[in-house]
């Protein structure tokens, strides 16, 4: 007893304050020593007794959730979306490389590329006379290439019912990577839809309430402050937050099915481009051989000299199905980016135990039950982005069938900020 007391005498001595030990995870959270153990008195979390949260703290735990959560919730979808860029990029240099090695002037290949990256962005200036003209000029300019030497426009007209079948496969190689470029353009305007709006207060709330990973209400009960949420609360928490990103998922998931389809079309309109291309060139050396007025006037193909032959180029996708299914998914979402969750023994939103509510299907009718997140998602307006996805559809089931249709109006949207001004650039310079 007499130890008891000196002890008491030194803490006092010392100014130790009886809450040595109390409130210490959600102390070390907010960086402020001066909390402790205080009675009742919540706004936000569902506690019975005296605690280490009033309502100045709680305020604090839910701004420090506002500072984080939403990257949290968005970051599988910007995963996601460098996944779609480092595709785009590839898909940009293939567009490069028909309209610089065609056969077009200059200014031509200027004004063209400015109408293809009007086009991704969902401006449609292109006429039946540029798809003619690119359609030709591609042809000639992959022979040229493919031969080492420059045709004379004499030589063009004499190869010029030889040069159908490339030409064909050409347009379609084009029209394929347009298209594609512009699913990928409806992809960004429906990503900047998505994070361009805050979460809503009530997702704040039921994250801070739900103790996700950085901390919640879970750290106000000393006995509590080193429990997980349990699995099902944190579903049912981000499927609430997310609520307003149902429709964007969904056609994430569409437009990423046909981008691989539609990646499938480019490599085999590839191949068959350059089959066409392998086949007429073997026509032009018989010829060479057999059809003295042509070689009269195209004998320089002859000293032509083939270039080196060139990596093969890859067709796989940096994406896949699986990656778009786990954007915005509060499945995958609470499993690996707030990977804190528990099945046992789980703060289950008031006290430690069994979380007993159902999860809530991310459907409208669903998250209109959610108890966690009530009241509507926030306000995500994609009707342009819809639009544009269903002329985008036809387009690439038109393709799929071997027409390319790409001249005349899309419907009627805002352009997203994608065009590629630095190929204009280029193209000025060289």
């Amino acid at each position: 007893m007499g130890y008891i007391l000196s002890l008491f005498a030194v803490c006092c001595l010392l100014n130790i304050p009886e809450s040595v030990g109390q409130c210490t995870r959600i102390r070390s959270l907010l960086d402020d020593d001066s909390i402790r153990i205080t009675s009742r008195s919540n706004d936000i979390c569902i506690l019975t007794g005296d605690s280490c949260c009033n309502k100045a703290v709680e305020n604090k735990l839910l701004e420090k959730t506002k500072r984080i959560l939403k990257n949290r919730v968005f970051l599988v979808l910007n995963q996601f979306y460098s996944k779609v860029d480092t595709d785009k990029n590839k898909k940009d240099a293939l567009l490069t490389k028909i309209i610089k090695s065609s056969t077009l002037s200059q200014s031509k290949k200027i004004a063209l590329n400015e109408k293809f990256s009007s086009y991704v962005t969902g401006v449609n200036t292109l006429t039946s006379a540029d798809l003619e003209e690119i359609r030709s000029a591609s042809a000639a300019g992959a022979l040229a290439t493919s031969l080492g030497v420059t045709l004379s426009a004499t030589c063009l007209d004499m190869l010029y019912f030889d040069m159908e079948t490339l030409r064909d496969a050409q347009l379609k190689y084009l029209g394929a990577i347009l298209i594609m470029l512009r699913g990928y353009a409806i992809m960004t305007d429906l990503k900047i839809a998505a994070t361009s709006q805050d979460l809503t207060e009530e997702c704040y709330v039921g994250a801070v309430r739900g103790g996700l990973k950085f901390g919640g209400c879970n750290l106000c009960l000393d006995e509590t402050a080193t429990r997980q949420p349990c699995e099902k609360l944190c579903r049912n928490i981000l499927s609430g937050c997310l609520k307003g990103h149902i429709q964007t998922r969904e056609y994430l998931q569409h437009l990423t099915l046909y981008q691989i389809k539609l990646n499938s079309l480019v490599e085999q309109f590839s191949r068959e481009a350059t089959t066409a291309l392998d086949n007429l060139k073997s026509e032009v050396k018989s010829k060479l051989r057999v059809d003295k007025d042509f070689y009269a006037s195209c004998s320089n193909l002859k000293r032509g000299t083939e270039p080196d032959q060139q990596a093969a180029y890859s067709f796989d996708l940096a994406f896949d199905e699986d990656d778009a299914r786990k954007t915005l998914s509060s499945d995958w979402l609470c499993q690996y980016v707030f990977s804190g969750i528990s099945e046992v023994n789980c703060w289950n939103r008031s006290k430690v135990g069994e979380y007993r509510l159902n999860i809530y299907e991310f459907t409208d009718e669903g998250q209109r039950q959610n108890p966690e997140v009530p009241g509507n998602g926030p306000a995500i307006n994609i009707d342009s982005a819809i639009a544009s996805y269903k002329d985008y559809k036809v387009k690439v089931e038109e393709l799929d069938q071997g027409r390319v249709t790409i001249n005349g109006a899309l419907p009627s949207s805002t352009p997203s900020f994608l065009l590629t001004l630095s190929l204009i650039a280029y193209l000025t310079l060289t």
